[in-house]
């Protein structure tokens, strides 16, 4: 299967609607990875379950019709079980008539690598493909993990057919992207001459876990996407064609938030994240207890009216936000923009954003 771009998304109802609602001509082109949302206040196996069984039922109904798509539980707890079985083995069992590729890396306990070993060989994984995910702690010296890889991470590739290479940057704000570029491009050169590689995805994000460490309320910023830097400056070094992503509009530390509903809108501010030309816009209002759900409005309006918006036209992400700078349709929410803003997102990546960079 070609692919063009890799969207990393949290496993919640949102982000199963927003690609559930892509033209097909977009679907097309994409293979998404999934993480498993962890909660600020812990996770709990006897809730993570049977939240598993019900995201299982989600994706039959909405996205059934996925080739493939990654999926892993990086964010929670490797030493939860769920009814007797280890975390990962529990949904790689719940999801056994899903096209999923297992997950993979060094860091992972051997209870979960165990998990992708067992259920390859009694046939719940049906995928001949294997996702070995590495972040930048883990890919900065080839040589240093090489005998990692080898001693826990061989058994499991040598019952696949070829292994898909995921370098994950996470949060790169604040790293430098030529030296990470060179990092992945070494770690690739090598892995390639040891291993059947399928693909390799480049991933990360400049979005932090809180807005706020980006700008205040009532205000507007722009910043700089590094992981497309990293991405062009690695696709000019030439090791592997490699295949793009990153974490749409959601950070890659999200958690789930545990806030009572009464004191939601005194903990919560309305924002909107726009992404064009390696940038981010965010614009960020007050409080939803001071100011009011109306104040969603007035930020679609002033988002709308920049020269980068790509007009309603383009996606149904944007025709949300555009009708919304008209004052149209239902009062926003902080759970309801979620699913327009990464289907823009999505849109503008495999439509215009990847021919460009790669230009």
């Amino acid at each position: 299967m070609e692919v063009k771009y890799v969207p990393f998304l949290k496993s919640k109802q949102n982000e199963v609607h927003a690609l559930a609602e892509l033209d097909e001509s977009i679907a097309e082109n994409l293979v998404p990875f999934f993480d498993y949302p962890k909660k600020q206040s812990g996770d709990k196996a006897e809730d993570i379950g049977p939240a598993i069984i019900r995201l299982a039922k989600k994706f039959k109904r909405y996205l059934g019709g996925l080739e493939e798509f990654y999926f892993d539980v990086y964010d929670l707890n490797d030493g939860l079980e769920i009814e007797g079985d280890h975390l990962y083995s529990f949904l790689l069992g719940t999801f056994s008539d899903f096209p999923l590729v297992p997950v993979v890396s060094i860091d992972r306990s051997d209870d979960h690598l165990n998990s992708v070993i067992k259920g390859k060989e009694k046939g719940v994984v049906p995928s001949n493909y294997v996702a070995f995910r590495v972040t930048p702690e883990d890919f900065q010296n080839f040589d240093a993990v090489i005998e990692d890889i080898e001693d826990m991470l061989n058994p499991v590739f040598s019952l696949f057919e070829m292994v898909d290479l995921i370098f994950d940057c996470r949060v790169c704000s604040n790293l430098d992207s030529e030296k990470l570029s060179k990092q992945i491009d070494a770690f690739t050169k090598r892995f390639v001459s040891s291993y059947p590689v399928r693909r390799v995805v480049v991933s990360g994000s400049s979005i932090p876990a809180s807005v706020a460490e980006v700008l205040s309320s009532n205000s507007e910023e722009y910043v700089e996407r590094v992981e497309v830097d990293v991405f062009s400056a690695a696709v000019s070094l030439g090791a592997a064609q490699y295949v793009f992503g990153d974490y749409t509009t959601i950070s890659p530390d999200y958690s789930d938030a545990d806030i009572p509903g009464d004191q939601m809108q005194g903990r919560i501010t309305a924002k909107f994240i726009y992404s064009f030309e390696g940038q981010h816009y965010f614009i960020r209002g007050g409080s939803l207890k001071t100011k009011g759900r109306d104040q969603y409005y007035d930020l679609a309006e002033v988002l709308c009216s920049k020269d980068f918006f790509r007009g309603p036209e383009y996606s149904t992400g944007d025709a949300y936000f555009y009708e919304k700078s008209c004052r149209e349709g239902d009062q926003c929410w902080v759970n309801t923009v979620i699913k327009p803003s990464i289907d823009a997102h999505i849109s503008y990546a495999v439509k215009d954003f990847l021919a460009d960079c790669l230009l």
